[in-house]
């Protein structure tokens, strides 16, 4: 039996004095609603310790089809661009699957 999970790790860097703005909007309007998608197995905003300006969203989707109906989802893209000016550069994202 194959695992058709996939896992995404997006990376984001903020502006120093956008810190809590983007904290809230981002789980406001990103992980809240995502959370309630069909296919979100698991979807988190995660703080980096030793530097607060940088985050990653760490998610877990049933599958590539309900990573690609999230992708394409109106608000996240209004969401996306809503956090757009809080960043202090473009965020990076990669897509895994597990080895075992």
């Amino acid at each position: 039996m194959s695992d058709d999970r996939v896992h995404v790790v997006a990376h984001f860097a903020v502006k120093p004095d956008s810190i809590e703005q983007f904290i809230r909007k981002a789980n406001e309007r990103l992980v809240a609603p995502t959370l309630g998608e069909p296919g979100c197995i698991a979807y988190e905003l995660c703080q980096d310790t030793q530097d607060p300006s940088r985050f990653a969203m760490i998610e877990t989707w049933a599958s590539e089809e309900a990573l690609s109906v999230h992708l394409a989802q109106k608000s996240l893209q209004a969401a996306v661009a809503a956090l757009a000016p809080l960043a202090a550069e473009a965020p990076t994202v990669h897509r895994f699957r597990s080895t075992g």
